[in-house]
């Protein structure tokens, strides 16, 4: 194969150490890029090492570690931009916010977007740190320069909705931007997922929980960016009904969280677990997922719980909104009116989960199988170098 079929590509992601979904994507999109055919160097900060081994894959880490966040974002850009200078390379495709990249893959979805959505929940004092607080700055200029950048060929994002924000915030040739939803191991989740109903009794035991009530799941780190204090608020208005609501995640402000629930009258009703491991656990004993983020470029909880037969309802605020049908889940309008939320919760307790219905529910994303959206990805990449004129 000519070289010219093999760009060399340089990755970009700092703090690859981290166990988070997008370090996870991006090894991951490496592997497939080696797997190609292309020389791969990772551009990355702090003690890593890649999880799986490759001749063409080199690491390049440097040792940025700021007590300040925003002088390591600065740091980890001006490293790269230095690097860059020196080794330039066809293809620079950035996961994290740096000044220049030819592709850029928007996980993180739009950081202004962001802090306006923050605004509408926060009060004057906090509003107004977003303007000084130095590590906001940093990130929206960097935001800034790589998405209006000259040289950027594609800007995946992985929601209408981001690119929506994009398109509002930024000067960007919209023809530039590509929509991934985000994928799912659908074929890895068959046995789970058939296996649901033969470890749904077993695990109601285990955690003590009512056989015969509809069992809600809430899933997500930081409840009240993930909006469950809406979701509790909304419950309590049914709290009469045969439910229960497990939460699955970690919040520093937790006791505030379990006081709420308290107060609200949903004590008996709400149980909190923490950080699990074995999430897939509380999805075969779910019925339905609730997404009630208040913003969310695409929550993965999303795709996984329809790969795994959940009824899924998720605000509008949450890009993976997009993938919901009337057969597979529901979207709320409003986060600010229990009374509407709350009666899209009560439809959702005449969809408990079935043999048919789980079924139903799965089929609807296995077009999402993560192969083919990181094949999107990575073909589009390869092709805007080989076929530049496309």
């Amino acid at each position: 194969m000519k070289v010219k079929d093999n760009p060399a590509i340089t990755l970009i992601k700092a703090e690859l150490f981290k166990q988070g979904g997008l370090e996870k994507y991006t090894w991951q999109i490496a592997h497939d890029f080696c797997k190609r055919g292309s020389e791969v160097t990772v551009l990355t900060s702090g003690p890593v090492q890649a999880p799986f081994s490759s001749s063409q894959l080199k690491m390049i880490s440097f040792p940025i570690n700021h007590i300040l966040s925003f002088l390591n974002v600065l740091h980890f850009d001006k490293a790269c931009t230095e690097y860059l200078t020196k080794y330039p390379s066809p293809i620079v495709f950035g996961l994290d916010r740096n000044r220049f990249q030819t592709h850029i893959r928007a996980g993180n979805g739009v950081h202004a977007a962001y802090l306006r959505h923050r605004a509408k929940e926060e009060g004057f004092v906090k509003i107004l740190s977003f303007t000084i607080n130095p590590l906001h700055n940093a990130i929206l200029s960097l935001e800034k320069k790589g998405f209006e950048h000259p040289d950027l060929k594609i800007l995946f994002t992985n929601s209408f909705m981001v690119k929506k924000e994009i398109l509002e915030f930024y000067h960007i040739d919209p023809s530039k931007i590509q929509v991934v939803h985000n994928g799912v191991e659908w074929h890895a989740l068959q046995e789970s997922f058939d296996q649901w109903e033969t470890q749904k009794e077993k695990l109601l035991q285990e955690l003590k929980l009512d056989p015969f009530a509809f069992q809600f799941l809430f899933i997500g780190h930081n409840f009240k960016r993930k909006g469950l204090e809406k979701l509790l608020s909304a419950l309590a208005l049914i709290k009469e009904e045969h439910f229960q609501l497990n939460v699955v995640g970690k919040d520093k402000n937790l006791p505030y969280f379990e006081t709420l629930a308290r107060r609200l009258g949903l004590s008996q009703k709400v149980f909190f677990y923490g950080s699990q491991k074995q999430i897939v656990r509380f999805y075969q004993i779910a019925d339905c997922l609730v997404v009630p983020s208040l913003y969310d470029p695409f929550a993965n909880v999303t795709v996984e719980a329809l790969a795994m037969g959940l009824f899924t309802i998720s605000s509008k605020y949450n890009g993976g909104c997009e993938i919901l049908t009337e057969q597979n889940g529901e979207v709320i309008e409003s986060l600010d009116d229990p009374l509407s939320f709350s009666q899209v919760l009560m439809q959702a307790l005449n969809r408990r989960k079935t043999t048919n219905s789980a079924h139903s529910i799965r089929q609807s994303v296995e077009h999402l199988d993560f192969s083919n959206q990181l094949r999107s990805i990575t073909e589009s990449t390869i092709s805007s170098y080989t076929n530049p004129q496309k």
